[in-house]
């Protein structure tokens, strides 16, 4: 089964810039360019600089915006990467304590440690002023739209395309109320032996808490093996919502076109292509609208395989 390739940037200039030549003939003459400082001196010259630096502005923006929503995004996965791992380990402990004459004091001394990294990670996973892991008090999770793209199908038509993410697949720990995150809520259930549990991981001193009969994961001399096993089924049950969290922060970041490289390279070639013709034949009438034509054909382009490169590539190997 044969897979459609999409064209490169290169092939695409190629190909917008072959339909502008044979339905618009160029004066084969060249002239000295110059600068054009006001439209007073060349005003056809004039409109063509002044279009493309606002191509080139819409372009910069375009990178500016997606780059925002992919950092936002890359944040929060990377802090629910490192909270992942963090809780792993706290499992290990948990584990380890059910072993005979094992110092569950010392191993509870770990698992402190342990959430202290937790709290830090949730807290300091911020960027621009949001934070997709921790809410504090007085907020609750909440959906928030970003910039996931913009496509340009021809002069002053920009489109703006946004993607909506509801932290409350993100939260981790809230001061707030403790059932928004998946470490501050409670986990409830029966153990594979047939006993009940209810445990949360993290206290975060929450304006509402979770209920009394739930207890906060720990270790003691007197933990029981019952108890124990319900302490691992619960973390048991914070990882599958960890593992839920990072699926849907990799989800979004599929929406977002976040290449920045390849952006700063659609510009460079527009510049490029506009700025030959128009300085082989600045004062050619058809020259001057081959130039317009050629520069929406080639960002217009180039937006939309921005936009749609990582998504056609998941779409082949889905």
């Amino acid at each position: 089964m044969s897979l459609l390739q999409p064209l490169s940037p290169a092939a695409t200039f190629a190909r917008a810039s072959e339909r502008v030549t044979t339905s618009a003939v160029v004066p084969a003459r060249a002239v000295a360019a110059r600068k054009v400082d006001a439209p007073a001196e060349n005003d056809g010259y004039w409109s063509i600089t002044a279009s493309l630096g606002t191509g080139g502005l819409s372009l910069s923006s375009a990178a500016d915006a997606t780059g925002r929503a992919a950092a936002l995004t890359d944040i929060a996965a990377l802090g629910i990467e490192t909270t992942t791992g963090i809780v792993m380990d706290i499992r290990d402990r948990l584990i380890e304590a059910r072993s005979p004459g094992a110092d569950r004091n010392a191993l509870n001394a770990e698992i402190v440690v342990l959430k202290d990294q937790l709290a830090a990670t949730a807290a300091s996973s911020t960027y621009d002023g949001q934070n997709w892991l921790h809410l504090e008090a007085g907020q609750r999770p909440k959906v928030h739209s970003v910039i996931a793209s913009v496509s340009w199908s021809g002069p002053g038509e920009l489109a703006v395309n946004l993607a909506d993410f509801d932290t409350g697949r993100s939260v981790v720990t809230s001061s707030e109320n403790a059932a928004d995150g998946v470490l501050t809520r409670a986990h409830a259930g029966l153990t594979r032996s047939g006993g009940t549990y209810a445990y949360f991981l993290l206290d975060a001193n929450a304006a509402v808490p979770t209920s009394s009969p739930v207890r906060e994961v720990a270790l003691a001399d007197s933990t029981s093996s019952a108890e124990l096993d319900g302490m691992i089924a619960a973390v048991d049950s914070m990882l599958t919502g960890l593992y839920e969290a990072r699926a849907s922060l990799g989800s979004m970041r599929k929406d977002i076109a976040g290449d920045d490289r390849l952006l700063d390279g659609i510009r460079e070639l527009t510049e490029s292509a506009v700025g030959e013709r128009i300085e082989t034949a600045m004062t050619g009438e058809e020259a001057m609208r081959a130039a317009l034509q050629v520069r929406d054909q080639l960002q217009a382009a180039g937006l939309n395989i921005a936009n749609g490169d990582m998504r056609a590539l998941s779409d082949l190997f889905r």
